[in-house]
């Protein structure tokens, strides 16, 4: 006898601030909701060393705080599961969610899968992933204690990353495509405290090295080029939205686009968080547009789902 198909009134997919938020608006709103999350409960969010901006919290880890989200979430009564979405049908008034091995079906859908460290697109950097190459300073920074290492970026990210590996590194090299640094002032304040070179109007041409990374090349704004000596480069330019499954309307970056109440050009599937086409790309406005999303999913439900 075949198994019977479970269902849900709201399917999440994307257990970051704005999945995890949602979820708990979701179940708090009475809706049977299930939290579908490929990999790290958290998000990119647990990634950030310290958060000193989310209020009530003047100094908090990005995985402790994800992780109260998730306790959250959790006695919320929203269930969990882990498996990557492959694909999503319709199936009569119903979404059917296709993951690996596993198939739900529910009335709605949010969308709230976040985004992915964007490449620099430059000779050696995918040879070089994992040798030297990396997208995250807090996972890997320690591999390079009293090593020469370079961040390369100048938004927030990149500054904190930059601030996280002093403690460790011999000597710490940020590079700026941009004449100033976007990064909030307050890290900025940090950073220029901290015994920190900062290349300014520079980009990346090339990493080089055999089994490992050994030197970077930079071109400077005048056309000049330098190469520099060492141990490991963190990337930090910019992120790429993980929706290359769902088909809605989406931007020229591929972010979705929503209307105020996280509604998709899709009837019944809603989007929420840093896969959405917006300005400000914050924890705490991620998880203001999934309290949204469960809003507006559970009217959904109401107008459409008649008891």
């Amino acid at each position: 006898m075949e198994e019977k198909i479970r269902e849900y009134d709201i399917a999440i997919i994307g257990a970051g601030p704005a999945g995890l938020t949602c979820g708990i608006y979701a179940a708090r709103y009475g809706q049977k909701t299930v939290i579908i999350e490929k990999a790290l409960y958290g998000g990119t969010a647990t990634l950030a060393n310290t958060i000193q901006n989310w209020p009530g919290e003047k100094n908090i880890s990005g995985i402790e705080l994800m992780m109260k989200f998730k306790e959250h979430a959790e006695k919320s009564n929203a269930e969990f599961i882990i498996n990557t979405v492959t694909e999503i049908k319709e199936e009569n008034d119903l979404k059917r969610i296709i993951m690996q091995g596993e198939e739900i079906l529910a009335k709605t859908i949010v969308v709230s899968v976040g985004s992915k460290s964007k490449w620099l697109k430059v000779k050696g950097e995918k040879e070089l992933l994992n040798k030297g190459v990396h997208f995250c300073a807090t996972c890997d920074g320690a591999m390079y204690n009293e090593k020469i290492v370079a961040v390369i970026g100048q938004d927030n990210r990149a500054v904190e990353e930059a601030i996280y590996l002093t403690n460790t590194a011999k000597k710490v090299i940020l590079i700026s495509e941009k004449k100033e640094l976007t990064a909030d002032k307050a890290k900025q304040d940090i950073l220029f405290g901290k015994k920190i070179e900062i290349i300014k109007e520079a980009s990346v041409v090339e990493f080089v090295g055999k089994e490992k990374l050994e030197k970077m090349l930079i071109r400077k704004k005048n056309g000049e080029e330098e190469e520099i000596t060492l141990d490991a480069a963190f990337v930090y330019v910019g992120t790429d939205p993980n929706t290359e499954f769902i088909d809605v309307e989406k931007d020229k970056n591929g972010r979705i686009i929503v209307d105020k109440n996280m509604n998709t050009s899709n009837s019944g599937i809603f989007a929420a968080g840093d896969c959405i086409s917006k300005e400000l790309m914050q924890i705490i406005t991620s998880s203001s547009e999934g309290a949204i999303a469960a809003h507006s999913a559970t009217k959904y439900i109401q107008e459409n789902f008649k008891k």
